[in-house]
């Protein structure tokens, strides 16, 4: 196995859909994926995302977890009358997703360029 091998298809890549470049960018999977576009339909509690995406609570609320940390939803907290509370889900704008994702590449370009301008050591012969 040759170093360049784990980058076969790095850039050759079609990224055709907005899912693939979420995918990409924040290393989502389909689910992960299917509740962040369901979320841009408004917001939503868990109960509503179980039954949208046919996932169990526990799977769904880990899937929460695991936007919010990367930024892409936000999450309110809703206060019941009677007593007790309930949160609401809603994904950030597609907008500031976009501009995460130009951030990310601006940064690999930098990254990438200062690597490849730099001088290299000669390999030990």
């Amino acid at each position: 196995m040759t170093i360049r091998e784990p980058l076969v298809g790095l850039f050759t890549k079609n990224l055709e859909k907005p899912s693939d470049l979420l995918c990409c960018a924040f290393g989502l999977r389909s689910s992960e994926i299917d509740i962040y576009f369901s979320l841009l339909g408004g917001s939503r509690t868990v109960e509503e995302l179980e039954k949208r995406i046919d996932r169990d609570r526990s799977t769904v609320q880990r899937i929460l977890q695991k936007l919010d940390r990367k930024g892409l939803i936000e999450r309110e907290k809703k206060r019941i009358e009677r007593g007790g509370y309930f949160y609401v889900y809603r994904a950030i704008s597609t907008e500031d997703v976009k501009q995460q994702i130009l951030e990310q590449l601006e940064h690999w370009y930098t990254e990438t360029k200062r690597l490849l301008l730099s001088n290299w050591p000669e390999p030990p012969r």
